[in-house]
């Protein structure tokens, strides 16, 4: 989320990035390899949700290297 808003990237959140909410998921489409392992708060909103493997809660992720991503609500 933080790289996102540092790169002026609109983001969907009602909770400001306290992990709570889940709007800020992000479809990852190249570099999964390149964001941190989930914690337990994202794990918590990836069963919540019932996210895809290619599917990741910004607010939640780090961002390690290259990636391609997209979002609903661009």
């Amino acid at each position: 989320m933080t790289a996102l808003l540092n790169a002026g990237m609109p983001v969907a959140s009602s909770c400001f990035g306290d992990g709570v909410c889940g709007k800020c998921r992000l479809q990852i489409i190249k570099g999964l390899e390149n964001l941190s392992a989930v914690n337990e708060t994202e794990q918590f909103l990836r069963d919540r949700y019932g996210l895809a493997a290619n599917e990741r809660i910004s607010c939640q992720t780090q961002v390690q290297g290259d990636i391609t991503i997209d979002a609903t609500y661009w």
